[in-house]
Order: structure tokens, then C-alpha cells, then sequence
């Protein structure tokens, strides 16, 4: 239906190598992890959707994704997304937040760990510093 939405196995690697940025200092336990893949999932797949439907679909069917194998709880593993408090992550504003990067390392440094960004306020001051 969506002639546009065109993936392929480089896309799949993509998130692969993604998740292979990460060492094992940074994925303290499981639910670090299952967060990476949701992250990369995300930033490979979800961020071609050109529309919120689209989105919502896919964080539904992320969602649903970590339920179904793991039998985890999204909205607990998820909780520090919960911008409402209301216990859940129900709007797109919410997920979007979910993020990893290395921007909290100087650039040119050999060590870069990429690591989960939970503090927006830290992430804003480090890329304010960056573009300096």
C-alpha cells in the first residue's frame, strides 16, 4: 500500500550493528538491552514513517514484540519515558524519547561508549557544548 516503505536486510544489519555499539559496561542487565534494540529498531525503521499512524502502529508492534517473547512488562521496563506519570507510555512523545548515544564523550576521544540517555536536560547541555 505504501510503495515507499522499502526495507531490505542492509536495513536489519543496520540495527545490528547499532546494538554491537554497545559494550558490555553499558548493558548492565536485560531491560538496557531490550531498550537498545527498541531504540535501534526505531531509528532504523521508524524513522522513515511519514505519518503519526505509522508511528503508533510501530510503537504498538514494538511493544507487542517485547511482551510476547520476553513476557516483559513495556510500560514498567519503559517507565522513566512516563512523562504523565500515568504508569503507561501510550503517546508518541513519550517513546520518542527513548534514546542512545555517544555525545556525552568529548569527540576524538578512543573510548566512545554508547549509552542510554535518560537525562534531557544533560542531553540538551551536551549538544549546546558540541555545537560550540
Amino acid at each position: 500500500m505504501k510503495s515507499h516503505y522499502t526495507f531490505n536486510l542492509r536495513d536489519v544489519s543496520k540495527v545490528i550493528c547499532g546494538i554491537c555499539l554497545c559494550t558490555k559496561k553499558e548493558l548492565t542487565n536485560s531491560d538496557v538491552a531490550t531498550r537498545l534494540w527498541a531504540h535501534e529498531i526505531t531509528r532504523v525503521f521508524g524513522d522513515r514513517l511519514v505519518n503519526d499512524d505509522d508511528r503508533f502502529w510501530m510503537m504498538n508492534a514494538v511493544k507487542d514484540a517485547v511482551r510476547a517473547p520476553f513476557g516483559a512488562n513495556f510500560d514498567q521496563m519503559f517507565k522513566h519515558l512516563d512523562l504523565d506519570h500515568n504508569g503507561k507510555i501510550e503517546t508518541l512523545d513519550e517513546y520518542r524519547a527513548l534514546a542512545f548515544g555517544d555525545i556525552f564523550t568529548t569527540f576524538g576521544m578512543q573510548d566512545r561508549p554508547y549509552e542510554e540517555i535518560i537525562d534531557s536536560k544533560k542531553l540538551s547541555l551536551a549538544a549546546d557544548e558540541a555545537l560550540v
